[in-house]
């Protein structure tokens, strides 16, 4: 199955490690928008939406990227990375996928790292995440969309 996973990455590559280490594992073409804003992702049969949350959502430059980009009705699934549960983090990128007429056969989520604002003054949240087990954790979800 012809994967790509296009992510954004920002403060200290969270999301990235989950991607890598899919990547790793399995032939999945990984691409970030930070430096591919233009990547087309025609003729991919799985795109992986990655992103940390930002301000309780993905990140805006991939929620345009996905409105800009990816190919309407395609299989995708989501990763991402917080610094703590968001209630309804997925709210936006879902609409921008449901306006694509794109399918979301899953999701993961899992801690990640942060040190903005004001969590810098005390050496950030969620520190050590994301740990090996969430990363395995992120390949064993990936695992289980191949089985399907």
């Amino acid at each position: 199955m012809k994967t790509a996973a296009v992510y954004f990455s920002k403060h200290h590559g969270n999301t990235k490690r989950l991607i890598e280490a899919i990547a790793q594992n399995y032939p999945v073409d990984t691409i970030n928008i930070a430096e591919q804003p233009e990547a087309e992702l025609e003729g991919y049969e799985l795109i992986g939406i990655a992103s940390g949350i930002y301000a309780g959502s993905f990140a805006k430059q991939m929620i345009k990227y996905v409105k800009n980009h990816l190919p309407p009705g395609s299989r995708v699934f989501l990763i991402s990375t917080s610094a703590g549960p968001k209630p309804n983090y997925e709210r936006t990128i879902r609409k921008a996928l449901a306006e694509k007429e794109c399918t979301v056969v899953g999701s993961y989520m899992c801690l990640g790292f942060n040190t903005f604002g004001p969590t810098k003054l005390f050496g950030g949240t969620a520190k050590g995440h994301p740990t090996d087990e969430e990363i395995s954790g992120a390949v064993s979800f990936y695992e289980g969309l191949r089985a399907e």
